[in-house]
């Protein structure tokens, strides 16, 4: 028997991840130019090509765990990738949207409508705070040793 302990393969992080990163930015751009054609709202259309996003980056994961639990907190970083690149794409697509109606002269009633009216409340403040609770409950999780990488 021998005595030499064995040595985990390495993985490259960035070669996991930016490929991971990258095909998350390109999902959100193409849901958020379906979005600007079709009228500028969040439709159920909208939150269907959201959902597949959303079933990708399971998918992903899935077929990466090994690999990811071979990087350093790599579900945590996934996770956050994920929550980072969907939560901000729908708040930076709101706020062109508020400048672009503000440049219109009064506007006012508008951009509070967009702002907090109809169906980017949800997609913007809703789902930004329930997500980021869970990614924080991932992240005390890990912190704790309890987190979801086991």
């Amino acid at each position: 028997m021998s005595e030499t302990p064995q040595k985990t393969p390495s993985v490259n992080s960035r070669s996991l991840l930016l490929p991971y990163a990258l095909g998350l930015i390109i999902a959100m751009a193409i849901v958020h130019v379906v979005i600007a054609v079709t009228g500028g709202r969040v439709t159920v259309l909208a939150g269907a090509l959201t959902a597949v996003v959303a079933l990708g980056i399971v998918v992903w994961l899935r077929r990466n765990r090994k690999q990811l639990r071979r990087v350093r907190f790599g579900v945590v970083i996934a996770h956050t990738l994920a929550y980072v690149t969907v939560t901000t794409s729908f708040t930076l697509h709101l706020v062109i949207r508020v400048i672009a109606l503000g440049s219109g002269g009064d506007a006012s009633g508008a951009i509070g409508a967009a702002l907090l009216g109809g169906s980017w409340f949800g997609a913007t403040l809703v789902m930004s705070a329930l997500w980021g609770l869970g990614l924080l409950i991932h992240l005390i999780g890990t912190v704790l040793g309890r987190g979801w990488e086991d």
